[in-house]
């Protein structure tokens, strides 16, 4: 097994933000994050990332703790995660010294797939911006990729480019978890649909056996989480 989530809770101060969480990721799959906004979604992905500590439960990654697994997981952010006045293309380079992971060759690949320009991160578009920051992530070589809201509000362009980009870049051996708000888009990419409600998981199900049941991810979205 890629991740293993079991039981984990997390809260802030005295706000729950997760209470009892399993999850079970396996190489090969791409499984949508879906719920509401304050559902828990951030809060899971940092979880499994090894950026926040549970309060209760067991994360393993490749069998071992999120930190002790280090670059084992890519974890990208909804915002901006680099300087303003930074261009891609050189925070690349500062990469390509620091990570072994990370491979030169297919970020330019990737940033000219998904038209990433060459301009500080402060004079793109937020389309733009996710666009570029997404081509950094996966230019990183690792089993397991994190994607906090990567289709937040950008254009229609932008979030079609990045769908196939994820497609172009599926592997057998690694897995995406995706969180998005994008769900009637985003739907044609997942295996796995895990619907997140106030910190609970309310359902997790292959996309496969709702279609099969005659029901889309989006209408499944509507009945668990309405």
């Amino acid at each position: 097994m890629l991740l293993e989530i079991k039981d984990v809770a997390k809260r802030y101060l005295r706000t729950p933000a997760l209470m009892g969480v399993s999850l079970a990721v396996e190489p090969g799959q791409v499984v949508g994050l879906l719920g509401l906004n304050g559902a828990g979604k951030t809060t899971l992905l940092k979880v499994a990332a090894g950026l926040l500590l549970p309060d209760r439960g067991e994360v393993r990654l490749l069998g071992r703790p999120p930190r002790q697994a280090r670059g084992q997981a890519v974890y990208l952010p909804e915002q901006n995660p680099w300087p303003a006045g930074a261009r891609p293309e050189a925070v690349a380079r500062l990469l390509a010294g620091a990570d072994p992971r990370f491979d030169p060759n297919r970020y330019r690949e990737l940033a000219g797939f998904l038209e990433v320009p060459d301009r500080p991160f402060a004079q793109m578009s937020k389309g733009q911006r996710a666009r570029a920051n997404l081509a950094l992530a996966l230019a990183r070589r690792a089993p397991l990729y994190l994607l906090d809201e990567p289709l937040a509000g950008i254009d229609l362009i932008s979030r079609d480019r990045i769908l196939k980009a994820l497609v172009h870049e599926w592997r057998e051996e690694s897995a995406v978890v995706l969180s998005t708000h994008e769900v009637g888009e985003a739907e044609g990419i997942f295996d796995r649909a895990v619907f997140l409600k106030a910190g609970t998981v309310a359902l997790d199900a292959a996309v496969e056996e709702l279609r099969a049941k005659g029901k889309s991810v989006v209408e499944t979205f509507k009945e668990v989480l309405a």
